[in-house]
């Protein structure tokens, strides 16, 4: 079988984008359910992460592709055709538009939005902000 996703992606990077590490560990997933399995790359997207809410992000757009792979591969021919109507290989763009998320099979590659970033859960304070006491709870003096 052919290496589908060194094909796609390969694997001379140094650092990627967060949607970029996401779009990559999608198609791992699909590639795992599809026999072909990268375990040096998986990690080395893993530790991209900084956090343990990103790896879990990350985790999730594995498992997404692996899902979707299942659900889906018996309607294809061979596993070069459930890769190609799963997997977008173009460089990674802006947000899907919601047309191209109506169809299970075809994310149109970017992430899927199960394990887009969920933009409340940034917060606008400095790390230490997040460990002291609130305002009401401290001592005036």
């Amino acid at each position: 079988m052919s290496e589908m996703y060194e094909n796609a992606f390969g694997f001379d990077w140094t650092r990627l984008s967060e949607d970029e590490a996401l779009k990559r560990m999608y198609a791992l997933g699909v590639a795992a359910v599809l026999g072909e399995r990268h375990p040096d790359e998986y990690r080395r997207i893993m530790q991209q992460a900084d956090t343990a809410y990103r790896r879990s992000v990350l985790e999730l757009s594995f498992k997404e592709g692996q899902q979707r792979a299942k659900n889906n591969r018996r309607e294809f021919a061979d596993h070069e055709a459930v890769w190609d109507a799963l997997v977008d290989t173009e460089p990674v763009a802006g947000p899907p538009s919601a047309r191209d998320d109506t169809d299970d099979r075809r994310p149109k590659g970017s992430v899927p939005t199960a394990v887009t970033r969920a933009r409340l859960l940034d917060y606008g304070f400095d790390d230490l902000e997040r460990v002291r006491l609130p305002e009401m709870l401290r001592r005036n003096g």
